[in-house]
């Protein structure tokens, strides 16, 4: 604050304001304050003073603070001589971090009412400028004290450049920098308006209580949400303290939102509860500076009314109250409060339009008597001068508050404001250096890989995006525009302002030249958690070097120079010349400390300790208790949640070796960050469960991808940098690896499968004891069913490649080994159906069950047995018990199912390996019946019986894609049960039995020809005609009359006539059967032979027939007509022109020929017996 007999009036500027503005400009003038501090809860209560007190003389309780207010007095009165900080701006920024980028400006009221009254006056103005998001942060620079003065060593870079580039001049030195009032006329009106506080508060005896501490008015903000994530990082910096101001206070002034410290002493009491109190020689005018002052201090601290006591040489005349409003229009002081709104708004468009760059040092300077004020970018035309950019003072200052700041945003707001904290903590790296600062640089990167990825990225009830979708707000809602500033020079890093253009209202436009910002953290996981990476490197980097240093440094406190003791005799200390051979067990131990020592000294790129006398301990031994233990659990526990993620992202993109190398390092930081912190019980599982899990999915992708594990191979040896640099700072608190056998990599599919079982196990077990969603919980149980199945199938695999390999089976049955697999196989697929049942997952139950099925018949299988000439031996009851077993559990499939409505395409596939299981037992049943140990009969019920179910469960009406397959399968059972009709037909002796077995067979046979016929199987059609033809020349052989054997050989004739279409479709597709059929040599052998047989079967029916005819009755027309035309078919079907070695095709067109003629006189004789 301005005292009251300090001089002035010499550096007053002449102003010339209209009257009639100055009268009515402070009701357009909008002000609030609130205060964010106070060292007093209350306004302190005065007294007025009578006339004629004498303030030349001490009061009683001059300088005392034995209460409250005495106390608050005698700080206030001891502010007035104290000198600044050069970072009071920065005291009240760190104690109020929420509030940078929030606000316009953070300064010492002194300056704001010294930059207001620049117009006003003709003294110099100097001050430091910094920037921080849209905040200004101003304080006052003692150009004299720091630049003039040689003594001081510190600010040589800036010296060089204000003589170099400021000062022209050398003899302007004095002109440019006044000192500050110190005469004895300011030190005596200061002595005097201290006398006069304490005799305003001496009245008031209440007051003189003792009271042990003064209370502290704190307005604290409200309650906001904080993130735990960076809570947990140690603060690197101290609590920050208040008390450089008596008052820190929150000033809206009209748009400007500034925070300020003050030393106004404010009092209350009686009929007026607020207001300050002056001081004025009643022989000295107000001038106008005075009357800013006055105003501006009531303005600043939400004052109303300003007191004012007259004195003559000391002797009070007489008081005067103000209102605040009132101010401005005081006699010889009258000025505009819209001047002094515009002066601010040009003043902040100036500052913000050219200090734009966080982290540099600007430097507001104008010279007394000038007409420009200036604003040098110090960070920029000083670089050359400076050796290091550590000689700025504010450097490191600046760099603790964008740290600061930045934290308190994140715990703010979490990530809605991710591109501002990760602007702030990237220009704090900038600033500091990480040999001095590594704990703040360590908490920095921290921070940053926060930024990236959040620790619920492995919550699968969470969203996997941790990057926000908010912008952050722009720092000005106001519209640019584009203007000419012709006022404003702009050339770089130094730019310029006439003094005359910041009384004009908005003369100066702000351009919105906002700090730089990086975007809002947003891309892919995988792009975020790289990111992450590289900070968390960085900081572990950073934290080991740390740990070394100070090792080193506590070492060194640890010597102790040893001193004798008179009262004891100094021992020899000697060696044997011959030391016995005896193993050390330290030695081993204390070699790995130092090569650990010495790997992290490489890695971390520092020159080994050459002194042999100092030695490092072990370098995974964190000091307990330090901020090094817990923020290296952190990074471990961030590079942990990183690597995860990007292992799910790669796992996502098929790219399983990167996917399982980031598993590893996932695995090995969280092994480290769990061993260093010595927890090992329930405090980490979710993320660890998480990880076993994502382990378990991609062991078990290797095996269903192992055609490409050359390719994964070479994914997962690669690494860069970062990993390597994480892995070996991980590596320096681990004494074994806990996980390797989870992450290693194999190209066995039984290690794969395995590791992937046990991950599974573990994450369930892990998910169990968390209590974690029913989903997730169902999600990992089916996982661990699938790998249960993978498993049994590659035992039931293997154990079917160890029977192919045995060319012959001794009656010992399978080896031991291929039993061994059965056991496996048939557990895992147990276990399997259990995990499905416990999660309800019928579909995968069903089919689990069905591989059981297919188990059990590849033990059938197993047990077929052969001779010496490799002929199979008859169908044995092993077989017949293990396909018995087979059935019972696609029975209990379809179960499951309850209906083919639910999973029509697992019923069906079901349903058919059912019928083919029933179809295989009851073929090798007909093939090789066991008549050993059944009887035929017996045999042949049986078999009927397995064709029927198979049959049962061939679904033919469905459409689908397996129809066809279906009904090519219900023609053969057909054929194969009309042919073991006719084969029991054959051998039945009972006439009524034998008809019955004539009609079943006719029956199937029927059947089978629809079926072969719709599925175009001409040579299978054929076939069954022809033994519908044996089976009528069978029937032939016994009878006995004429005409009953001239209908069976007529029916047999049909039968051979109906052959014609079949033959047709066989010469057309012997083309194609060509090209598809690979063995087409043998399907030619077949169709010959078939054709051969239909030929000779032809000749024989009509000889039959002609003979037949010949033995009836003669005389009539219609027999002898018979009896000529069959006579006339049978010549033509005696016709040959090719030899026996003739090719398929020339035989089906031979025996086509012949039909056409048999046919053709067939329907003639037909058509004439018709007649």
């Amino acid at each position: 604050m301005k005292h009251e007999e300090e001089p002035e009036d010499d550096h007053t500027r002449e102003v010339h304001v209209n009257s009639s503005q100055q009268l009515a400009c402070c009701d357009d003038i909008k002000s609030s304050a609130v205060v964010k501090y106070a060292t007093i809860s209350m306004p302190t209560q005065f007294a007025q003073l009578q006339a004629s007190t004498n303030l030349n003389a001490a009061p009683a309780n001059w300088l005392r603070s034995n209460s409250e207010v005495e106390r608050y007095v005698k700080n206030v009165q001891a502010s007035w001589g104290r000198e600044r900080s050069n970072f009071s701006s920065f005291s009240m920024a760190h104690c109020s971090p929420d509030l940078v980028d929030e606000l316009d400006v953070i300064s010492d009221s002194e300056n704001i009412k010294k930059l207001l009254k620049i117009p006003y006056s003709k003294g110099p103005v100097s001050m430091m400028v910094h920037r921080i998001g849209k905040t200004l942060l101003l304080d006052e620079f003692d150009v004299h004290k720091h630049l003039i003065r040689q003594q001081q060593a510190d600010w040589q870079w800036l010296r060089k450049f204000y003589y170099e580039t400021v000062l022209q001049d050398m003899q302007e030195k004095d002109k440019c920098c006044l000192k500050k009032n110190k005469s004895r006329g300011y030190l005596q009106s200061r002595n005097m308006f201290s006398k006069f506080l304490y005799y305003s508060i001496k009245s008031n005896e209440r007051d003189f209580i003792d009271d042990p501490e003064p209370p502290v008015l704190r307005v604290e903000s409200p309650s906001l949400q904080v993130d735990q994530s960076t809570q947990a990082i140690p603060d690197p910096l101290p609590e920050p303290k208040q008390g450089e101001f008596q008052h820190t206070v929150l000033w809206t002034f009209e748009d400007i939102r500034m925070l300020i410290g003050t030393d106004l002493p404010i009092f209350g009491g009686g009929t007026r509860p607020c207001v300050s109190l002056r001081l004025r020689d009643a022989n000295k005018p107000i001038n106008i500076l005075t009357g800013i002052d006055y105003w501006l201090d009531n303005l600043m601290c939400n004052v109303p009314e300003l007191a004012m006591c007259y004195h003559l040489d000391g002797i009070v005349q007489n008081y005067e109250v103000l209102k605040t409003e009132d101010i401005p229009s005081m006699t010889d002081s009258n000025f505009s409060s819209t001047v002094i709104r515009d002066i601010a708004q040009n003043i902040l468009s100036f500052l913000r339009t050219n200090a734009t760059k966080e982290g540099h040092t600007y430097w507001l300077f104008k010279e007394a008597d000038s007409d420009v004020v200036k604003l040098y970018d110090l960070s920029t035309l000083c670089a050359d001068k400076m050796e290091d950019r550590n000689e700025n003072p504010f450097t490191v200052p600046v760099g603790m508050l964008l740290y600061r700041v930045a934290r308190n945003m994140g715990q703010r707001s979490g990530h809605k404001k991710s591109g501002t904290i990760r602007t702030l903590l990237k220009n704090c790296l900038l600033l500091l250096n990480k040999d001095q600062y590594s704990q703040v640089v360590t908490s920095a990167n921290y921070l940053l890989s926060d930024l990236h990825v959040t620790d619920d990225i492995f919550c699968p009830d969470c969203s996997s995006s941790s990057s926000s979708s908010d912008a952050d707000s722009d720092y000005d809602d106001e519209n640019c525009e584009n203007v000419n500033q012709t006022e404003v020079v702009n050339s770089g890093p130094e730019t310029s302002v006439a003094v005359d253009t910041l009384r004009l209202p908005d003369k100066i436009k702000y351009q919105k030249n906002d700090v730089v910002r990086f975007p809002d953290v947003r891309g892919t996981t995988e792009e975020r958690c790289l990111e992450a990476i590289s900070y968390i490197a960085e900081g572990l980097q950073c934290l080991d070097l740390s740990v070394i240093q100070y090792k080193k440094s506590q070492e060194g406190h640890e010597e102790v120079p040893l001193r004798c003791n008179p009262l004891e005799a100094i021992p020899l200390r000697y060696e044997p010349i011959r030391k016995p051979d005896i193993p050390d067990s330290k030695s081993s131990e204390e070699n790995k400390e130092v090569n650990k020592t010495a790997l992290l000294e490489q890695h971390c790129d520092i020159n080994p300790v050459m002194d042999s006398d100092l030695t490092v301990k072990k370098t995974n031994s964190l000091p307990v208790g330090t901020w090094h233990f817990l923020s290296k659990v952190l990074l471990l526990r961030k590079a942990a949640i990183a690597y995860f993620g990007l292992a799910n992202a790669k796992y996502v993109l098929e790219k399983y070796g990167h996917a399982l190398r980031y598993v590893k390092m996932s695995l090995h930081t969280f092994d480290a960050m769990r061993t260093l912190s010595g927890d090992r019980t329930e405090g980490h599982d979710h993320l660890l469960s998480a990880l076993m899990g994502l382990t378990g999915d991609v062991r078990l992708m290797l095996v269903q991808h192992r055609n490409s594990l050359e390719v994964y191979r070479e994914e997962y040896t690669y690494m860069n940098d970062h990993d390597s640099a994480i892995f070996h700072s991980a590596d320096l608190e681990l004494e074994g690896y806990e996980f390797q056998s989870a992450y290693e990599f194999t190209s066995n599919i039984e290690t794969n499968l395995t590791a992937s079982l046990r991950c599974y196990q573990r994450a369930i077990d892990l998910a169990r004891r968390n209590e974690d969603s029913p989903e997730r919980l169902n999600t990992l149980v089916k996982r661990l069913g699938n790998v249960r199945n993978e498993l049994g199938v590659f035992y039931m695999n293997q154990s079917a490649i160890g029977a192919d390999q045995a060319t012959s089976q001794v009656a010992s049955g399978p080896s031991g080994h291929i039993k061994e697999r059965w056991k496996m196989s048939h557990t895992c697929f147990e276990v399997g159906i259990e995990a499905f049942e416990s999660v309800k997952d019928v579909p995968n139950m069903a089919l689990l069950t069905s591989n059981l099925g297919r188990l059990m018949r590849l033990c059938a299988q197993s047990f077929v047995y052969y001779v010496d000439d490799e002929q199979r031996r008859e169908f044995g009851t092993q077989e017949k018990h293990y396909f018995t077993k087979a059935c019972e559990y696609y029975i209990s499939a379809l179960a499951v199912l309850q209906s083919r409505d639910r999973h029509p395409e697992i019923w069906d596939s079901v349903s058919w390996e059912l019928s083919s299981t029933y179809f295989s037992m009851a073929t090798l049943m007909q093939d090789y019946a066991p008549l050993s140990s059944q009887a035929q009969e017996e045999v042949e019920r049986e078999v009927t019986d397995l064709m029927t179910k198979a049959l049962k469960y061939c679904d033919v009406d469905t459409s689908s894609p397996r129809q066809p397959t279906c009904q090519y399968r219900a023609a053969t059972i057909h054929h194969r049960l009309a042919s073991l009709y006719h084969n029991s037909y054959r051998n039945q002796l009972g006439d009524q039995k034998k008809r019955h077995l004539r009609t079943l067979a006719e029956l199937h046979y029927s059947k089978a020809s629809h079926f072969f016929r719709l599925l175009d199987s001409h040579c299978e059609l054929l076939r069954v005609e022809l033994e519908r033809v044996a089976m009528c020349e069978y029937q032939l052989a016994g009878q006995t009359s004429a005409n009953s054997k001239q209908r069976t050989l007529q029916t047999a004739f049909g039968y051979l006539l109906n052959c014609n279409s079949s033959v047709e479709r066989i010469k057309e597709q012997i083309t194609e059967v060509t090209e598809c059929v690979n063995d087409y040599s043998s399907y030619e052998e077949e169709g010959k032979k078939l054709l051969g047989i239909l030929e000779s079967r032809l000749q024989f029916t009509l000889l039959n027939l002609v003979k037949t005819c010949s033995a009836c009755k003669k005389g009539k027309c219609k027999d002898q007509k018979l009896l000529e035309g069959y006579k006339k078919m049978y010549a033509a079907s005696l016709h040959s022109e090719v030899g026996g070695d003739e090719s398929l095709l020339a035989k089906c067109t031979h025996m086509l020929d012949i039909l056409a003629h048999v046919g053709k006189a067939y329907r003639g004789i037909t058509s004439d017996t018709a007649d």
